[in-house]
């Protein structure tokens, strides 16, 4: 999934995929991987974070879609399969360190302009209760996967 992930967002934002790998050799380095051409310019470096953290994004819409609701009359069997199925998408959402070092440049031209914007407008970033109670209510929602 994680794989695909990164093919999928190659193939939409039109990258021409060089060479790729789904299936895992683990006696292999790397054991799984998409090859895509890269372009220099900033909008490419800006696809390469769209890529690189595809899984991410992915994985949270799978994630979604699962759904909390048990499937009666088994809701327990049902809940356990779902948590399964949710803790290997959790898995294959994590990025691996060659995503990170791919996304890197991306990461730092989105986060320049931020930082201009912060620094320009004095916005307060305060955090509030009812911040916090949100932020605790999706935790525990994501918890009970």
């Amino acid at each position: 999934m994680h794989e695909a992930a990164h093919y999928f967002i190659a193939r939409l934002t039109l990258r021409k995929i060089v060479r790729c790998k789904f299936i895992p050799n683990f006696n292999m380095s790397p054991t799984a991987y998409v090859t895509y051409k890269s372009g220099s310019s900033i909008g490419s470096k800006i696809i390469d974070l769209l890529i690189g953290m595809a899984p991410l994004y992915l994985g949270a819409v799978a994630i979604y879609f699962i759904g909390p609701e048990p499937i009666q009359p088994y809701p327990y069997v049902s809940y356990f399969l779902r948590w399964l199925v949710v803790l290997a998408i959790a898995q294959c959402m994590l990025p691996s360190w060659q995503d990170i070092k791919n996304s890197m440049p991306g990461i730092l031209i989105f986060s320049i302009p931020f930082a201009l914007i912060y620094a320009h407008l004095n916005i307060d970033l305060s955090i509030s209760d009812d911040n916090i109670r949100e932020f605790q209510i999706v935790l525990t929602t994501l918890a009970t996967y």
